[in-house]
């Protein structure tokens, strides 16, 4: 078994803050957003137990929010994939 790409889509290293939207909308936890591709994302944040299986992940400065659900988690990260397309986020101050 070699060290063969299992990834869709082909992965951008990227360095963009990020915000995990709870689903109520209720709560909001910053993030880092290290990596980003058509299918999914890694993130990092402080407290990855604190992340829920499923959430929306809102990047301010591409004004895009989707939902993800998480596939993965090691130490501080978090790998994403996304379940629905990019739309513009509703106005709101986060």
């Amino acid at each position: 078994m070699g060290g063969e790409e299992k990834r869709r889509s082909v992965r951008h290293r990227v360095l963009k803050d990020g915000k995990i939207v709870m689903m109520n909308n209720w709560s909001v936890i910053d993030c880092c957003v290290r990596d980003l591709s058509a299918t999914g994302a890694r993130i990092r944040c402080q407290d990855p137990a604190a992340v829920p299986n499923e959430f929306r992940l809102l990047i301010p400065h591409d004004q895009t929010i989707r939902t993800v659900r998480v596939v993965w988690r090691r130490e501080d990260y978090c790998g994403l994939h996304f379940t629905s397309p990019p739309k513009a986020p509703p106005p709101r101050k986060w």
